[in-house]
C-alpha cells in the first residue's frame, strides 16, 4: 500500500495487517453474549427482484454479479460470538474445497488487488484438474456471497521441509514456555502468565530466550533470575535471555483493535461498490485510530455512506464488539484514494 502526504507521519507507524487470527482469538476473546442479528427485511424486495432477472434473463455476465452485489446489504461479523469462531471467507472456502475431495493446504487473502489463494495438496491430482473441479464452485460460492471484485488464484501448497532437531527446538520451547508461566505466576502475575511472553531465536548452542516483559511488573530482576535458574537445573540448551520491557495494556488494547478492524475490513473487500485497498491501525495515547483505505476517486452517494455507517454501527453495538471495545476512545474513517476522509465514525 502506498502512503499518501497527509498521513506520511502516521503511516510510518502504523501497522498493516498481518497477524494471525486465530492467535489473537485463543488468547484474546472470552465467550460473550449471542450476536444481534441484522436485519435484512428492506433489502429483501431489491435482492428478490435482481434474482428474479437473472432468472428470466437470456444473458449473465460478471457485470450482473455487480448489479447483485451492490445491493446486498453489508453485514460486518465478530470473529467470535459465544467463544466460537464465526464462519467467514476462508473457513466457508476451506468447507467448498474439502466437499470436492481436495485438501487444502490453506486459505488466505491479500489487498489491492484483493487476491483470494487457495492452496492444494494434490496428491495424485493435477493442478489442472482441481482448477477444472473447484473454480465453478469457488465462484458460485462467491456470487452468492456479494464477491465481484476479486482475482482467484488456485495453487499447489508448497512441500514444507522437515529440519532435522525442529522436534527437539519446539520441545525444548515448550518447556520454556511453561518454565516462564510457572515463575511469573509464583510472583502473583498468573494473568500475565496467559500472554505469550516467551520466545526462542536461534538454534542449538546458539539459542536466545525472549522475554516480554511488562512494565508494571516491580520484581523484573528477580523473575528473570528465577526464569535463569530453571532454565540451567533443566539443563537446557540456552545460551542467553533477553529482556524486552513494554506497555501490557497498550498490547492488550493493539490486539483488540486488530480484531476490530479487520471484521469491518472482511466485510467489505471484494466488493467492487467499496473498492477497498488496504487496512491500517494505530494504538497512540490510549486512543484507537483505523483507517479503512479505497481507490475510490469521490466519496460514494450519500446513501451509500449511510448505510456504511449504520453497518458500523450496529456493528459496534454488539455485545461481542463493546467486550472488545471496552472504554477505549476510537476513530474509524473510510479514506478516498488520495487520503482524504469520506466517513468518519468516533465514540
Amino acid at each position: 500500500m502506498k502512503s499518501t502526504d497527509p498521513f506520511k507521519e502516521l503511516e510510518e507507524q502504523l501497522k498493516v495487517r498481518d497477524r494471525s487470527k486465530e492467535q489473537l482469538r485463543s488468547k484474546m476473546m472470552q465467550s460473550t453474549n449471542e450476536t444481534k442479528k441484522s436485519s435484512f427485511k428492506k433489502y429483501g424486495w431489491i435482492a428478490a427482484a435482481c434474482m428474479l432477472f437473472l432468472v428470466i434473463s437470456p444473458f449473465y455476465s460478471t457485470t450482473m454479479a455487480s448489479i447483485v452485489a451492490k445491493v446486498l446489504p453489508i453485514t460486518i461479523t465478530p470473529q467470535i460470538s459465544d467463544g466460537e469462531p464465526n464462519p467467514n471467507l476462508t473457513s466457508d472456502l476451506f468447507k467448498v474445497v474439502e466437499k470436492e475431495g481436495y485438501r487444502v493446504g490453506s486459505v488466505g487473502t491479500t489487498p489491492s488487488p484483493f487476491t483470494i489463494e487457495v492452496s492444494l495438496v494434490l496428491g495424485d491430482s493435477t493442478l489442472k484438474q482441481a482448477k477444472e473441479d473447484l473454480e465453478a464452485k469457488i465462484t458460485s460460492y462467491l456470487y452468492e456471497n456479494g464477491y465481484d471484485d476479486y482475482e482467484l488464484k488456485i495453487t499447489e501448497a508448497p512441500e514444507i521441509p522437515t529440519h532435522e532437531g525442529s522436534n527437539d527446538l519446539n520441545k525444548e520451547y515448550d518447556q520454556v514456555r511453561e518454565i516462564v508461566k510457572e515463575v511469573f505466576a509464583s510472583y502473583g502475575y498468573a494473568e500475565e502468565a496467559e500472554y505469550e511472553l516467551a520466545g526462542m531465536k536461534g538454534t542449538g548452542a546458539l539459542t536466545i530466550v525472549t522475554i516480554d516483559m511488562p512494565d508494571h511488573i516491580d520484581e523484573s530482576k528477580e523473575i528473570i533470575a528465577d526464569i535463569e535458574k530453571e532454565i540451567e537445573r533443566q539443563d537446557l540448551e540456552v545460551k542467553d535471555v533477553e529482556v524486552n520491557t513494554f506497555n501490557l495494556q497498550h498490547r492488550l488494547q493493539d490486539n483488540r483493535w486488530s480484531m476490530i478492524s479487520s471484521d469491518i475490513y472482511d466485510a467489505m473487500a471484494g466488493k467492487s461498490t467499496y473498492k477497498l485497498a488496504g487496512l491500517s491501525y494505530q494504538v497512540k495515547d490510549g486512543h484507537s485510530y483505523v483507517w479503512i483505505k479505497t481507490d475510490l476517486d469521490k466519496p460514494l452517494p450519500q446513501e451509500q455512506i449511510e448505510e456504511i455507517e449504520k453497518a458500523v454501527q450496529e456493528y459496534l453495538a454488539l455485545p461481542e464488539t463493546q467486550e472488545q471495545i471496552r472504554d477505549d476512545e476510537y476513530t474509524i474513517e473510510f479514506l478516498l484514494k488520495n487520503g482524504k476522509s469520506f466517513v468518519k465514525i468516533t465514540d
